[in-house]
Parts: structure tokens; sequence; C-alpha cells
């Protein structure tokens, strides 16, 4: 295969004389939604197997940590991040900080709620449900799949140029 026009690292030649797109432009149609379909994917797959070994239980609220962004003093911007006293495996008391914050969350110290813990680690809860554990990782693959439509769009395209440059004999 021989480079077409030069110096354009776009197209390649073979030796029959097709034209056809080079991996750099392979790789620049196809990145971003093999990247987001992957990185969405893998989310999904690790949510779904940290919730199967979980063990759902009561929480009682203990703690509220606050976060106000300092460009606003809007409450509605106010973001509450709850750390939970649960019982433990093996019978002790322990506390799990939820690992997302949110407007929502602004529960009352000593309110019980129902959570999820990984009984192999002490630290994070989650609350059980569908957007707590998969709405992210759905969303980053409702992303790859309209990537990979802009993808389908662009490489239809890219072929076609490709097409016109043989009928043209360049």
């Amino acid at each position: 295969m021989t480079l077409v026009g030069g110096g354009n690292t776009f197209f390649v030649k073979s030796i029959e004389g097709h034209t056809s797109p080079s991996w750099i432009t392979r790789l620049l149609v196809w990145l971003m939604p093999v990247l987001f379909l992957a990185g969405g994917l893998l989310w999904l797959i690790s949510s779904f197997m940290w919730v199967q070994n979980a063990t759902e239980t009561v929480g009682i609220v203990s703690q509220i940590n606050i976060l106000v962004p300092e460009d606003t003093l809007e409450t509605e911007n106010t973001l509450y991040n709850p750390a939970f006293t649960y019982t433990w495996t093996d019978g002790t008391e322990t506390i799990g900080i939820l690992g997302m914050s949110s407007p929502e969350f602004n529960f009352e110290i000593g309110s019980e709620h129902t959570i999820l813990f990984d009984p192999e680690l002490k630290d994070t809860v989650r609350f059980p449900g569908f957007a707590s554990n998969y709405l992210g990782a759905t969303l980053i693959l409702v992303n790859g799949a309209l990537f990979a439509l802009i993808s389908l769009v662009l490489w239809i395209w890219v072929k076609s140029i490709a097409r016109r440059r043989d009928q043209k004999g360049t």
C-alpha cells in the first residue's frame, strides 16, 4: 500500500489500485464510540457485580457532609453527602459514606434508609435501585451509541470520498 496524494495520510492505495481509508482515518472515525461503549460496558458490568455481591441493610444517617459550590450562594446548588452507620457482617457498627452527592440527600440525622454495602469493603455504601447503580453507565452507553451513529454516517462519507477518488483515477 502506498499513500495517496503525497503527504495525505487519510487514504491509502492498494496494489490493485483501490483507494481506502488509512488506519489513521479509521482511528479518528471510530475512536470515540469504541471508547464510550467500552467504558460504559465496563462500568455497567462493574456496577452489576458490585450489586450482586452487596448486602442490603438499614443505615442510620450519622453525618451529612455539605458541599457548597464557591461560585454561588443558591441553596439548590448545595450538595449533600450522607454517612450511614450500619451493622457490619460480623455484628460491629461501622460507618459508610455514600459514593455520590446530591441536593436530594439532605436527610435528617438519625433517619433510616435502605442501603447496600459490600461485605468485603467497609467504607462505601450505595442506595439500591437503577438510578444509583446503573444510570451513569447507561448514559455513557447511550452517548457511545450516538457517537457510533455519527461515526457510521462519517464512515459512509469517507468511503464515498475513496470511491470518488478511484473513479477519478487519483
